[in-house]
């Protein structure tokens, strides 16, 4: 007996990365990723719609402790915890 699913149109997702990446997302990368509990680096917007550096970090503490600016960008921290790399 077949189980129909409730969204057949699920599955994998193509994973389509960045294919260039900018002289300042690297500036940025490399002046936030030694930071101690910073996890991530990706690219959006402040709260007033600014490109900024969004900035995973693993605790509050390591959020305050984060440049204002990086690359003339603001940093926007984001509380994610640790993130790992899922096993193939």
């Amino acid at each position: 007996m077949a189980t129909k699913t409730p969204f057949p149109e699920s599955g994998p997702v193509a994973y389509n990365p960045q294919e260039t990446i900018t002289r300042e997302r690297s500036e940025a990368e490399a002046a936030l990723r030694h930071i101690p509990g910073v996890r991530g680096v990706g690219e959006g917007q402040d709260a007033i719609g600014n490109p900024a550096w969004i900035v995973y970090v693993t605790h509050d503490a390591v959020a305050h402790n984060l440049p204002r600016k990086v690359a003339g960008r603001t940093v926007v921290p984001e509380v994610s915890g640790e993130i790992d790399i899922l096993p193939a």
